[in-house]
């Protein structure tokens, strides 16, 4: 109210709807600014990511590139893009995507475990393999990369690694599950049943998932 023309505050605004999930609110905020300012780039982003919310991809789409347009240099656009393309199942796009990224914030965990999330939906796990570590070494040691990593390994069928990396995620007796789990997917009844009694071992507590998972496995077998 003391100072109509201060567009940063008029973004914020729309960005503080936005985190509250209050999308529409936030596309009305956000082309406010707009029709005062064509050239603004963040809101454009803005924009870009509530309708991204809204799963309106094509209007997010539009409006991350017209952001980027305006400023190249807005390396979360570039990731949403990223996060976009994926759902899209365009990977190698993707890929481009969360480069570009990279390139504006090489220093960034998040882009290279999104990076080798798309890796790994293409089916390249080697790189995949390569980007979960590089975000685990720039301390992005959030329990999904460990994970990622698992599943990565698991794919090149080097189960051990798989499980070692689960374990530094999400301790021993979820990676015991995690592991046979992915066995079981794999039909590989004796290894999946393995694990499953391991994680009932470790942790007791953990016995109603992972028995579940232990009878399915013996039921695949056919002991059941």
């Amino acid at each position: 109210k003391q100072n109509p023309g201060n567009l940063r505050v008029e973004y914020k605004k729309g960005l503080a709807l936005l985190l509250g999930r209050k999308n529409d609110e936030a596309i009305g905020q956000f082309k406010i600014v707009l029709e005062k300012d064509p050239s603004f780039a963040l809101a454009y982003e803005g924009l870009g990511r509530a309708f991204f919310q809204k799963k309106d991809y094509g209007e997010a789409e539009l409006n991350f590139q017209k952001a980027l347009k305006h400023n190249p240099t807005l390396w979360k656009s570039c990731n949403f893009l990223g996060n976009l393309y994926d759902l899209q199942r365009k990977f190698e796009t993707a890929v481009r995507a969360y480069k570009s990224a990279l390139k504006i914030k090489p220093d960034n965990g998040l882009l290279y475990n999104n990076l080798g999330v798309s890796y790994t939906m293409a089916g390249d796990f080697k790189k995949a393999v390569r980007s979960f570590k590089k975000a685990i070494d720039l301390k992005y040691n959030r329990t999904k990369v460990y994970n990622n990593l698992g599943i990565a390994y698991a794919n090149m069928e080097q189960y051990s690694e798989a499980l070692h990396a689960f374990k530094q995620g999400s301790g021993i007796a979820q990676a015991y599950n995690n592991l046979g789990c992915i066995y079981l997917k794999n039909r590989m009844f004796e290894e999946s049943i393995h694990c499953f009694e391991e994680a009932i071992k470790v942790e007791p507590n953990f016995y109603t998932t992972a028995n579940n998972n232990l009878k399915k496995a013996k039921s695949a077998k056919g002991q059941l």
